[in-house]
């Protein structure tokens, strides 16, 4: 999964909430699993928590079982606070939220 970087997708509602640099930040994570050589499940987690040293992140999956936990050093006022996830259909890789599925 996750092979090719083309045909990505984010839902209106991430484009609307989630700034450019945490989307970008996070299509980075899956590419540097792939780059690294690791299994990676068809549904990608992230668990997003504004915090005082940044946007915290934490990347999980279910299979194989994985989690790996990251904060990106942007200003709290652009941290949110939410659930994304990234789903690869194969043809396409979607961003969105879980209440966009």
């Amino acid at each position: 999964m996750f092979e090719s970087k083309n045909n990505r997708y984010v839902t209106r509602s991430v484009a609307e909430d989630v700034p450019i640099t945490t989307q970008l930040f996070l299509w980075s994570l899956i590419d540097d699993q792939v780059q690294n050589g690791n299994a990676l499940d068809y549904f990608q987690k992230f668990e997003l928590k504004a915090t005082a040293k940044g946007q915290e992140i934490v990347h999980s999956q279910e299979e194989p079982k994985w989690s790996q936990a990251t904060i990106m050093a942007i200003p709290s006022e652009c941290c949110i606070t939410k659930t994304i996830w990234i789903i690869d259909s194969e043809a396409y890789q979607t961003m969105l939220f879980p209440e966009d599925y």
